[in-house]
């Protein structure tokens, strides 16, 4: 069966985030993601402060970047985790958001280099976690280096949602451990009408992702031409805002997101699965509001 997890973000009150992780896991879903870009607050903190509130769900913690975070560091969080609230902690690290990652002073450095680091990091963690190996550590990933190294990792998390870049990546992994997850962490929005034009917050969460890709992923799936236009515009603004996110046709837009009606995300749950997807981790802005949690608590309840 399919894994549902909702991403919650560390950008609201600590009250607000425990009330909806309390929320999410009286409602049955099987994980809650506390997401770190970095953020304002440290995701192993509030995950301890959920972990200490709820009682069956998995916890995940991540996006961590090693180039913010040493491994080293980061075992250390997931060691004291686990030691104080027991074996139920999930790991996403990747290198992060390079236009977020300058804004607080981190250098992204080579391109070439970074697969190879991360292939490194996943190294040094997975060896300072070895006693505790239901700690699963997921790759964040996008193009086909990172993919390709997620397979020295329990799992990957694809951040995009068309049919047609999942098949790619997983193709592009091949042969994988019966025990290998395949993930998805794409922007959700699930309400009353699947039409998103109208729905700013789910089009810029898109967005962000669609004009975040490499350009050779660009170049693979025919989107140089597509978003040109905004990418421009973002040069020269240095911000990513509805001038820019309103370049970007809805039909490109649909590629990075799920934004469904209740009845069709099922539909959609089940064209990942489908497509050897074990894992969907909702992200923002579904997981923003408690209605937003309640929501898909319902979706899922009507899915199964």
């Amino acid at each position: 069966m399919i894994q549902w997890g909702i991403a919650i973000n560390l950008r609201d009150s600590a009250p607000e985030i425990v009330e909806k992780a309390i929320v999410a896991d009286s409602g049955g879903m099987d994980s809650i993601w506390i997401t770190d870009y970095p953020a304002v607050r440290l995701s192993p903190i509030l995950a301890s402060v959920i972990a200490q509130r709820t009682k069956r769900c998995r916890i995940g913690v991540g996006l961590l970047s090693p180039l913010v975070y040493p491994p080293k560091q980061i075992v250390q969080y997931m060691c004291t985790l686990i030691k104080h609230h027991g074996n139920r902690f999930d790991l996403m690290i990747g290198p992060g958001d390079k236009a977020r990652l300058a804004d607080i002073g981190v250098k992204y450095g080579e391109g070439s280099t970074i697969a190879s680091r991360m292939a490194e990091a996943i190294g040094r963690i997975r060896d300072g976690l070895a006693d505790y190996a239901g700690c699963r550590i997921f790759l964040g990933a996008q193009g086909v280096k990172m993919i390709e190294i997620s397979r020295n990792s329990d799992g990957v998390l694809l951040n995009y949602s068309d049919p047609e870049m999942i098949r790619w990546a997983t193709e592009t992994l091949g042969d994988i451990p019966d025990a290998f997850e395949i993930g998805v962490f794409p922007p959700t929005l699930i309400g009353k009408s699947e039409d998103c034009n109208e729905k700013p917050n789910i089009r810029t969460s898109a967005g962000i992702v669609a004009l975040g890709m490499s350009q050779s992923m660009k170049k693979r799936f025919g989107l140089n031409e597509a978003l040109g236009p905004a990418l421009s515009l973002l040069r020269k603004s240095g911000k990513i805002d509805e001038h820019v996110i309103n370049l970007i046709d809805q039909n490109i837009l649909d590629r990075f997101c799920v934004c469904e009606t209740l009845e069709g995300i099922c539909n959609r749950v089940q064209q990942f699965k489908n497509l050897r997807v074990t894992l969907i981790v909702f992200g923002p802005p579904q997981g923003a509001t408690l209605d937003g949690v309640k929501q898909l608590i319902l979706a899922k309840s009507v899915c199964e």
